[in-house]
């Protein structure tokens, strides 16, 4: 009987979630078709500065939970320091050229959305995380990338190896390049 229970009080809380999701996206839209001032300023926040998705999610979590009520999925299940460990360090390009360990395991620093995972020129395969505070943070170099577009990570989570000993990283804000040695 106790299960039944907890069924239902699973399915009514990702019904909840959904129907609030449906109220805001066609409250939203709603407003975009009466107002063309609102739409103009949603278009210049959204699309011409740069949009935080972690400031967003970081708010409907402390609202509403998490957006899925699924827990220990395989993406969170390796956890590791938050602290990158390096041997050596040098700028390259617009960030900075780590010495690690061969088959280094890359920490996220700081929790955040993934907002690019793929190839970049001269970097090789890079995750770029938008953090709740703002700053992008680029993890470069690694061997696989195990992470999708838009996946939330935490503090400590596994983004992969890297390949060889080389990582890059890049940190920056609003468009602006930030001296690594703040971060690291």
């Amino acid at each position: 009987m106790a299960k039944k229970i907890k069924k239902v009080s699973l399915i009514s809380k990702v019904f909840s979630k959904f129907l609030v999701c449906v109220v805001l996206l066609l409250a939203v839209l709603i407003a975009l078709k009466a107002s063309p001032s609102f739409r103009e300023n949603l278009y210049k926040y959204v699309f011409q500065n740069h949009f935080s998705f972690a400031e967003v999610n970081a708010a409907y979590e402390k609202l509403f939970g998490s957006s899925l009520p699924l827990t220990g999925t395989d993406k969170t299940a390796l956890v590791s320091s938050t602290k990158i460990e390096y041997e050596d360090s040098k700028k390259y390009k617009d960030g900075v050229e780590l010495t690690v360990s061969d088959n280094y395991v890359i920490p996220v620093i700081k929790s955040g959305i993934v907002i690019f995972a793929g190839e970049k020129d001269e970097y090789g395969n890079t995750v770029i995380i938008q953090q709740g505070d703002g700053i992008e943070v680029w993890y470069a170099n690694i061997k696989e990338i195990k992470v999708d577009m838009y996946d939330y990570l935490k503090t400590g989570d596994i983004l992969g190896e890297a390949s060889g000993t080389k990582m890059y990283l890049v940190f920056t804000k609003e468009g602006e390049i930030l001296d690594y040695k703040k971060y690291i």
